[in-house]
């Protein structure tokens, strides 16, 4: 295995714009990324191959993702009704856009499943951001794919998403996993330069199927991890994949394996969520540490970081309840687990709190309108 890359510890200080040394430092790490932009303001990293970014995290070019080690990945329980929501959101979806198997843009796929995050990502209460590639400033247009970075807490990103209409051969394939690697080292970077340290968690997807990855530093090595679920022999660790409707006599086994999708994501975001509330703590606690005082914001992130571990735990156990068959109590458990992510949520304040247009709604008004 090739030795893992190694960078400046990036807490340091630094004499000169810290935005401008982190696009310096991208730069020098792949330098074909200005042949995507216009005058080096904007940076795509569509050019990225496997060859570039695999020894970055300590993997060999040549054993092409056979020396990988993995992590494991699970499923959280989410109420029915959520996710029957998801599935009423994506048949209007459909009306739209039309199924799957018609769609020509990552535009029209990403839209078609955006059902998915934007029911998942409402149980965190603006906790998190969503921030697509396309309204982030100074970033390349798709250019074959569609880019999502969930933040939590200001600026850090604690999920990127890649949706790629088709990924054809194991070539282009690693170069789709390349261009992951390298987003995942540009946000961990944008991290660092906050005094935020925690690992990024990916879902790489082209529609149907789901593959799920963990980009962690440890000092200053990189590592890069395959999400596969607890004893999955090695043929299956290669995430989720959805049947194809296009032929499919019936839609339920589409919704069923859907609903093992969703409830995977919704695990790998409050992971996420976990990990950000713990980097966010650990920050604090080391500004008060060095200022001689405990904040007294600290207590709120340690209750906020409680709930949100026992609710990570509620759910599991509401689908380890539903494997054995008792899902009376599999319901129970999700309720439970609702309970305790509304209580983690409500125990911090968040950046990203809006007034929601629904509160000013007055029935007799708008029918007069």
């Amino acid at each position: 295995m090739a030795p893992k890359r190694k960078r400046s510890d990036a807490s340091e200080p630094v004499a000169y714009d810290a935005a401008q040394a982190l696009v310096r430092q991208l730069l020098t790490q792949y330098p074909t990324l200005l042949a995507d932009s216009a005058d080096g303001v904007g940076v795509s990293f569509s050019k990225v191959n496997y060859a570039q970014t695999a020894p970055l995290v300590g993997l060999e070019p040549d054993l092409a993702l056979q020396d990988i080690s993995t992590f494991e990945i699970h499923r959280s329980r989410i109420p029915t009704d959520l996710f029957k929501s998801i599935v009423v959101d994506m048949d209007v979806m459909m009306v739209q856009y039309g199924p799957p198997y018609v769609h020509q843009t990552e535009e029209a796929r990403s839209r078609f499943f955006s059902p998915i995050f934007n029911h998942l990502v409402k149980q965190f209460t603006f906790m998190l951001r969503n921030n697509p590639e396309t309204i982030i400033t100074g970033r390349i247009g798709t250019r074959g794919r569609i880019e999502y970075f969930f933040k939590a807490f200001g600026a850090v990103a604690i999920l990127c998403i890649e949706m790629k209409l088709s990924v054809g051969n194991e070539s282009e394939r690693l170069d789709a996993i390349a261009q992951v690697i390298a987003e995942c080292d540009g946000c961990d970077l944008n991290n660092a330069k906050r005094m935020f340290s925690l690992p990024i968690l990916c879902i790489l997807s082209d529609g149907l199927t789901f593959e799920f990855f963990k980009f962690e530093r440890a000092g200053s090595v990189s590592s890069f991890f395959r999400g596969c679920f607890p004893g999955d022999p090695e043929p299956l660790q290669y995430g989720l994949t959805l049947p194809d409707p296009k032929n499919a006599d019936t839609l339920l086994p589409f919704i069923l394996q859907l609903r093992c999708v969703c409830e995977t994501i919704f695990d790998t975001m409050l992971s996420a969520y976990i990990f950000a509330l713990r980097a966010y703590r650990d920050r604090s606690g080391s500004t008060g540490k060095r200022e001689g005082v405990k904040r007294p914001s600290l207590d709120g992130w340690d209750q906020a970081l409680k709930f949100a571990e026992d609710a990570l735990e509620a759910f599991r156990n509401a689908e380890t309840q539903r494997k054995d068959g008792d899902v009376d109590s599999a319901d129970a458990s999700v309720l439970e687990g609702l309970r305790l992510l509304h209580e983690s949520t409500g125990a911090v304040s968040t950046v990203y709190k809006s007034k929601l247009f629904m509160t000013g709604w007055d029935e007799d008004a708008v029918r007069k309108a």
